[in-house]
């Protein structure tokens, strides 16, 4: 009994000794883990950020053609506002220097019809030329505001998109 006694305790020792190498051999495979998951997630961080660099690269090469297209775009918008602007006001200044002429001939030929010194047929001749004048003068007024307005019209006409719907129904 003694010996199995004996036995017994060699046995518990030779245990204890068993578990306290499980114990260390877990201790060094649980940091030889973490060191190599800290490595990992090093790596995969470092892919990750070489990635998301990447892709901020591209997206910001992106943005700078678009920035550039949109300033080719501003000035193109510029010019052509700059061009409807001088279009519009040909027109009108036309009409406008029309009517101021008229005007001023309106008074000029007034004076120069009463101008005659008694002489009847001189007055008549000249208020006859006056008043062609004045003809003249009124149908050039008329033309170029008929002018002006067909220019107006063709300019919305062509300066607006219209809707499928809306040319559908013009057909």
């Amino acid at each position: 009994m003694v010996s199995a006694i004996e036995k017994l305790r060699v046995q518990a020792d030779e245990n204890r000794i068993l578990v306290r190498r499980a114990g260390v051999a877990l201790q060094q495979v649980e940091q030889l883990a973490g060191r190599q998951i800290g490595e990992a997630v090093q790596q995969i961080t470092g892919e990750a950020a070489r990635a998301v660099t990447a892709h901020l690269a591209g997206a910001n090469e992106r943005a700078e053609q678009i920035m550039a297209a949109t300033a080719k775009l501003t000035n193109r918008q510029l010019w052509s506002a700059a061009g409807a602007m001088c279009l519009t006001l040909l027109p009108v200044a036309t009409v406008v220097a029309g009517l101021w002429m008229a005007i001023a001939g309106v008074f000029t030929g007034v004076q120069w019809a009463t101008d005659v010194d008694g002489h009847f047929w001189l007055g008549m001749g000249r208020w006859v030329a006056v008043a062609c004048g004045l003809s003249v003068v009124a149908y050039g007024l008329f033309a170029g505001t008929r002018w002006t307005a067909s220019l107006v019209a063709k300019w919305k006409g062509t300066g607006c998109q219209r809707s499928l719907r809306q040319r559908g129904e013009k057909r």
